[in-house]
C-alpha cells in the first residue's frame, strides 16, 4: 500500500462533534483510503496509472441534508447520505487519458448526523461503523454505481459494501494507520 492512501477524503462537519468521536471519523476515513485502494486494485476497476481519488465529505444536521435533497433530487426529506459526482460514469473505460497519472476528483458527499446516530441504534452498530458505511455507500455511487435502477445493482453494491468494511475491519484489527 502506498504512504498516503488511494482515496482521500477531505472531512468538515457542520456538527458539533467531540474531539473523540472526530479522531475516530478521521481512523475510520484514513480506513476507508486504504480498503478502497485494495478494493479497486483487486477489482481493477480503474487504471493502475490513476494516482488516486479525492472525495469532499461534510458531516450535516437534517436541515441542511433535507434541503440538499430537495434541491438536487426533489425530495423534501431527510436522507442519509447524498453524492454528488464530479463526472456521470468512472465505471470501466469512461477516463480519459487526461485523468492518468493524477489524483481524480470523485465529488462531494453529504452524510446526516442525526440519521447516522439513529441507522447506528436501529443496525446495532457504533457511531464510525455507520458513517464509514455510509460514507462507502456514497463514494461507489460517486464512481457510477446506483442500486436504485436495477435488482442487479443493489446486489452488486451491497457485495462490494460489504467486502470493503470486512477489509476496514481487518484493518482496525491489525491497528493499520
Amino acid at each position: 500500500m502506498s504512504a498516503a492512501p488511494f482515496l482521500m477524503i477531505d472531512f468538515s462537519s457542520s456538527v458539533k462533534l467531540t474531539p473523540v468521536l472526530t479522531k475516530k471519523i478521521q481512523s475510520h476515513l484514513l480506513w476507508a483510503g486504504m480498503a478502497f485502494e485494495h478494493f479497486i486494485n483487486q477489482k481493477k476497476l480503474l487504471p493502475k496509472e490513476l494516482k488516486g481519488l479525492q472525495v469532499s465529505l461534510i458531516l450535516c444536521g437534517e436541515a441542511k441534508i433535507k434541503k440538499l435533497n430537495a434541491d438536487h433530487r426533489d425530495k423534501n426529506k431527510v436522507t442519509d447520505v447524498l453524492s454528488f459526482p464530479t463526472s456521470e460514469n468512472l465505471r470501466k473505460s469512461y477516463l480519459d487519458a487526461e485523468f492518468l497519472g493524477t489524483h481524480l476528483m470523485l465529488g462531494d458527499l453529504a452524510v446526516c448526523h442525526q440519521k447516522t446516530i439513529s441507522q447506528a441504534k436501529e443496525f446495532k452498530l457504533t457511531y464510525e461503523e455507520e458513517f464509514i458505511h455510509l460514507v462507502i455507500h456514497g463514494v461507489l455511487h460517486l464512481m457510477g454505481y446506483d442500486h436504485e435502477i436495477s435488482e442487479k445493482e443493489e446486489k452488486l453494491m451491497e457485495k462490494w459494501e460489504k467486502e470493503i468494511l470486512e477489509y476496514i475491519s481487518k484493518l482496525k484489527k491489525k491497528g493499520a494507520r
